[in-house]
């Protein structure tokens, strides 16, 4: 209260020019006779109106985007022009019927015409029809028919010193694709945008957006990643040396019986690997006389594991079996 008296002390010591109310006279003078000269000029003016498709088929899914709204530029002058440019918004929609809207192919298609018979019939009083905002409108529709297709992840990841990336998780790992007819044979898959993710360091969880072609509808239109990253380890475990190939009449025994087999497994998955994942085999044929050892062959792995390293060849004998 202490500040505004203050205040209220120090505008009474201001003394009001004369000539300042002269110039607001005036000022005032100005703005009427701009009012009336303006409100004599051909005005246009632009009304905004939701468009509403009556009639629509229960099982009609657009699958491109149709515009909610369309905006009308009309015509006028005088008064009616400055009422609704500045004070009237239009609540009525802009109706056009199914049936007025030409369809071919899973295409359909709302030309300048047909707008402009829509326009007129919400047309204000006193206003001139000059055009609308779209001028034409052109969409993609589905009967119905879909079909269900996989996400395939498309980017590229790196990890840091030390995390090695799992796998990725999509959620969902397919869609439904809602398509005219002739788009359907071409479309076998969808792929996520493309991802490029540099020194993740833990798992990363995100949603991302499908690359669909033009017409067609995907239902989800985004699916969530999951980016699996994990710390691997270094393991070590015996896997037994088959022979393969080996003639009824004959044994193959190699020595040792058993080669260390050392990988990257992650941390997760560290006691799920077992020498049952693995086959490591010698073949007979490769043996030859003179020779005390055989290359040995990889014919098995778990997939989620890294760096495996292995001998390349062990001591061998054949023995010949008594009839």
């Amino acid at each position: 209260m202490d500040f505004i008296k203050v205040i209220l002390r120090r505008l009474r010591l201001i003394k009001i020019n004369r000539n300042f109310g002269v110039y607001l006279i005036f000022l005032a003078v100005s703005i009427v006779f701009w009012f009336m000269q303006a409100i004599k000029e051909t005005t246009e003016v632009v009304l905004t109106y939701q468009l509403v498709i009556e009639d629509l088929p229960r099982n009609l899914i657009y699958t491109s985007e149709m515009p909610s709204e369309v905006s009308v530029t009309y015509s006028s002058k005088g008064w009616n022009a400055f009422y609704y440019k500045f004070m009237k918004n239009e609540d009525q929609p802009l109706v056009i019927n199914f049936k007025e809207i030409n369809q071919s192919a899973g295409s359909l298609s709302i030309d300048a015409n047909i707008l402009r018979r829509a326009a007129m019939k919400v047309k204000p009083v006193g206003m001139t029809f000059k055009s609308t905002t779209p001028n034409r409108i052109n969409v993609f529709y589905s009967n119905g028919q879909h079909k269900r297709v996989p996400v395939i992840f498309n980017g590229h990841i790196t990890t840091t010193d030390g995390r090695f990336l799992c796998g990725t998780i999509l959620t969902p790992d397919s869609i439904d694709l809602y398509a005219p007819p002739y788009l359907y044979g071409s479309i076998n898959s969808v792929k996520t945008e493309n991802v490029t993710i540099e020194e993740l360091q833990d798992t990363l969880t995100a949603k991302f957006a499908l690359l669909v072609p033009r017409g067609v509808r995907a239902i989800p239109d985004s699916i969530e990643a999951c980016i699996c990253v994990d710390i691997f380890t270094d393991k070590t475990i015996q896997v037994p040396v088959y022979s393969e190939n080996v003639p009824a009449n004959k044994i193959m025994r190699t020595f040792p019986q058993k080669v260390d087999v050392t990988f990257l497994v992650s941390s997760t998955l560290y006691d799920d690997i077992t020498p049952q994942d693995f086959l490591i085999a010698i073949d007979y044929k490769e043996a030859q006389a003179g020779t005390s050892r055989c290359r040995l062959h990889l014919r098995q792995t778990p997939e989620n594991i890294r760096h495996l390293r292995m001998p390349e060849s062990v001591e061998y004998i054949i023995e010949q079996l008594s009839e």
